[in-house]
């Protein structure tokens, strides 16, 4: 028996199913939006809050070179032979929908405004852009939503700051550029203060405008209620069985399903299953609600799977006793800073994108101790540049205390502090300081591109993301990789729709975002490359249900 019907019944409130559920209304269908938590956003409202969107609209309006064939050679440099979830014609799907995309958002009344400079993470390889792809949207006043503000997430960081200042921000003790935008940023928070505003930033504003968007074209939306199973009729997914808070019902959904609910960073069990060891769940950043719950019940109806072994790996430093960490992105790209592993040795450039790192962690764990690597800095990159959220030339007199870092008057000591080969250690630091001399990385090739540069020091000749480190005290900081979610799932084709192995499809069920195989491989290409995904294809899948 069926307790609700809808048109298109949309599990997950990230940006994939905000993005579904605004495209159904404006298409002219009833949608209902289900999210198991008690608060919207999902592990979007946590994210940077910057869509990837290649050839956009906006580049077009401001003259910023890109083209179609651009963006989908840029995206053949990552794609594996045979890798059913990033077919041509995906691919092709994700570019041509950027543009129909960007006319809903805006159509909603969400200020879009270009990521100058925020290169794609590989602008060296063919197609790459140097330039900016990526798309971000303006603080917001989370007032607007009403009494709807407290069932939404908010971020974890009090800064209300874009993530496209953050680069800057890093800067604020060498520049005067970086000190200006720090004072601007702290007015702006007084003011808030000041006038009763609770602004929101990064992916909280990019989620709360949408969920703005949302209330104001009367979506339903219910929290508290999470996917029990589907429901099917003739082999076709027709609906499915919620728990509302307890009270299971049956939704019939006339035109279709959409999961947009999540990878499965916080299922134990499953990443033990599919993952590598050490497993990361407990330094995984992605939203509380990411267990996985929906990728199984496609699976039992006979969704393939692509790509379950591997995260949106991002170094984190623990910032106290009990595990918290920091997500330290930034700091590895300035000046007077190598990544080592047990032995001492560099095993990766430490300006690389997040997801290569934590990967180039995993496999040089096997043949050396690499979880935790050790972030060695010297007493100028303490003294120039946040890590951590700690201010320049400020290092928390309870992180050393706790042992969280360690700080020695020379090298040999500060490796005999953290089980490092001292030896090992000291040729390294050696090397790197005879290259930083040149400007020059000649084994990882650190500043050699665009996106190594964007959070480098500009202050600094001849290479942003080199610098010797020479001045005592020298430091060491534990890193781990963590991860802002999994990012493998069940397989879909360029409409959206759920394939099993055998290449066909499950009738009647969409998916999108972090629940489904990534669309360039294992692979982080650009600033919001998955929650850009993830709208487009949030997107598509209500157009196809409506053709």
């Amino acid at each position: 028996m069926t307790d609700i019907e809808c048109d298109v019944l949309i599990v997950g409130s990230g940006i994939g199913g905000l993005t579904a559920a605004i495209a159904a209304r404006m298409s002219g269908l009833k949608p209902l939006l289900v999210e198991k938590l008690h608060q919207i956003g999902g592990s979007s409202a946590l994210s940077g809050g910057v869509l990837w969107l290649p050839n956009n609209p906006l580049m077009v309006r401001e003259k910023i070179l890109d083209s179609r064939e651009a963006a989908l050679t840029y995206l053949a440099n990552f794609v594996s032979e045979g890798d059913p979830g990033a077919t041509e014609a995906r691919r092709a799907a994700f570019v041509d929908g950027v543009t129909p995309l960007v006319a809903i958002l805006e159509s909603q009344g969400i200020p879009l405004m270009r990521c100058e400079g925020y290169s794609d993470y590989y602008d060296l390889l063919p197609g790459g852009n140097s330039t900016g792809r990526s798309l971000e949207t303006q603080v917001f006043d989370a007032n607007q939503l009403g009494s709807w503000r407290h069932r939404f997430k908010r971020q974890n960081f009090p800064v209300p700051a874009r993530a496209s200042e953050s680069a800057v921000l890093t800067q604020m003790g060498v520049s005067w550029e970086g000190r200006t935008k720090a004072a601007e940023v702290a007015l702006r928070a007084t003011r808030a203060r000041l006038t009763g505003k609770r602004l929101l930033s990064a992916g909280a504003a990019l989620q709360g405008r949408l969920l703005l968007a949302a209330l104001q074209n009367s979506i339903e939306i219910k929290t508290n209620a999470a996917l029990v199973d589907f429901v099917t009729e003739g082999g076709r997914v027709i609906g499915a069985e919620v728990d509302f808070d307890g009270w299971k019902r049956s939704v019939r959904a006339r035109h279709g399903v959409v999961i947009a609910a999540g990878g499965f960073s916080h299922n134990d069990a499953m990443r033990r299953r599919y993952q590598r060891e050490p497993v990361a769940t407990e330094l995984s950043h992605a939203n509380p609600g990411d267990t996985g719950e929906a990728i199984e019940a496609m699976v039992h109806l006979g969704a393939s799977l692509g790509w379950m072994d591997e995260a949106w790996w991002v170094m984190g430093f623990a910032t106290d006793i009990k595990g918290t960490t920091s997500q330290t992105v930034p700091e590895l790209h300035k000046p007077h800073v190598v990544l080592v592993d047990g032995s001492g040795r560099r095993f990766v450039n430490e300006a690389a994108p997040d997801m290569e790192i934590g990967r180039a962690c995993y496999a040089r764990n096997s043949t050396s101790p690499a979880i935790p690597a050790w972030a060695i800095i010297d007493a100028r990159h303490r003294r120039r540049y946040p890590f951590a959220f700690a201010l320049p030339g400020h290092t928390p007199k309870a992180w050393l205390k706790q042992g969280l870092v360690r700080k020695d008057r020379n090298i040999d000591g500060l490796a005999r502090q953290c089980g490092i080969d001292p030896a090992g250690l000291e040729a390294t630091i050696t090397r790197w300081n005879v290259m930083t001399r040149r400007g020059v990385d000649e084994d990882f090739g650190k500043g050699r591109s665009a996106y190594n540069r964007y959070y480098g020091d500009a202050t600094h000749d001849p290479n942003p993301c080199m610098g010797e480190i020479r001045d005592a005290p020298f430091y060491a900081f534990p890193l781990k990789p963590g991860d802002v979610g999994t990012c493998g799932g069940v397989v879909t084709d360029e409409h959206a729709r759920v394939k099993r192995a055998d290449g066909t499809v499950i009738d009647g069920l969409y998916a999108t975002g972090n629940c489904t195989s990534p669309l360039a491989g294992p692979h982080d290409i650009g600033a919001g490359q998955s929650i850009g995904t993830s709208a487009v294809f949030g997107m598509i899948a209500v157009r196809h249900i409506v053709s």
